[in-house]
């Protein structure tokens, strides 16, 4: 009797792992969703960072309001009239230049604003600087003339003293009150002053020694 072939004994067969199960070669699939999981997750907060550092240096740079400069490009005297130690006095016009320099990214506004003249501890001079517009990164340039008498003057010595040499020594102080406005996001109120000191020459009708702070 023959035997069938197909009844000879098979060798067993092994039941091997599956290749992605074996933790000594390629890692699972669940492991390496975990894993780009928080690779995409990282990435995202790299990208929040730094997306966050650079609002943070617009805002510091771009948004910060700061207070326009202000100052005197030039002081011109007219209408020169003044009398001798015995009798004192003086009288004149001041036209200065003004100039509101903005280096905000946005407009300064400012209302109608005054300023003084003073000799000594009085005041002898009012300014009135109407409201404007400074634009944003830009200079608003403005005459003003200012006219200046010691008649408001209550002590005739001083004057006399001051005007001993030929110099009348005068101080000014105006400030501006306004606003920032920078793209309609922040809004500030800034207020700009200046105190200027100078001498008028009575016989060159100049002013000299013109320093403002």
């Amino acid at each position: 009797m023959q035997e069938d072939p197909q009844a000879k004994s098979q060798p067993p067969i092994e039941d091997h792992p599956r290749s992605d199960m074996e933790f000594g070669g390629i890692k699972p699939k669940a492991f390496q969703r975990d894993e780009k999981s928080s690779k995409c997750l990282v990435y995202i907060l790299v990208i929040m960072v730094i997306q966050g550092s650079i609002l943070l240096v617009f805002a510091s740079y771009f948004l910060r309001a700061r207070t326009p400069g202000f100052e005197i490009g030039s002081v011109e005297v007219r209408n020169l009239k003044y009398g001798n130690s015995s009798a004192p006095s003086f009288n004149f016009t001041l036209v200065t230049l003004v100039t509101v320099e903005n280096t905000n990214f946005g407009d300064f506004r400012f209302d109608n604003s005054t300023g003084s003249v003073w000799c000594g501890s009085e005041v002898v001079g009012l300014m009135k600087i109407p409201k404007g517009r400074a634009q944003a990164r830009a200079s608003e340039r403005m005459k003003v003339s200012i006219q200046v008498s010691s008649v408001r003057l209550s002590d005739a010595n001083n004057l006399a003293s001051n005007m001993s040499y030929g110099l009348l020594e005068l101080k000014s102080y105006v400030k501006l009150s306004g606003k920032v406005n920078i793209m309609n996001i922040m809004k500030r109120r800034r207020n700009p002053e200046m105190n200027c000191f100078m001498k008028l020459n009575l016989t060159g009708n100049t002013i000299q020694g013109l320093k403002c702070d």
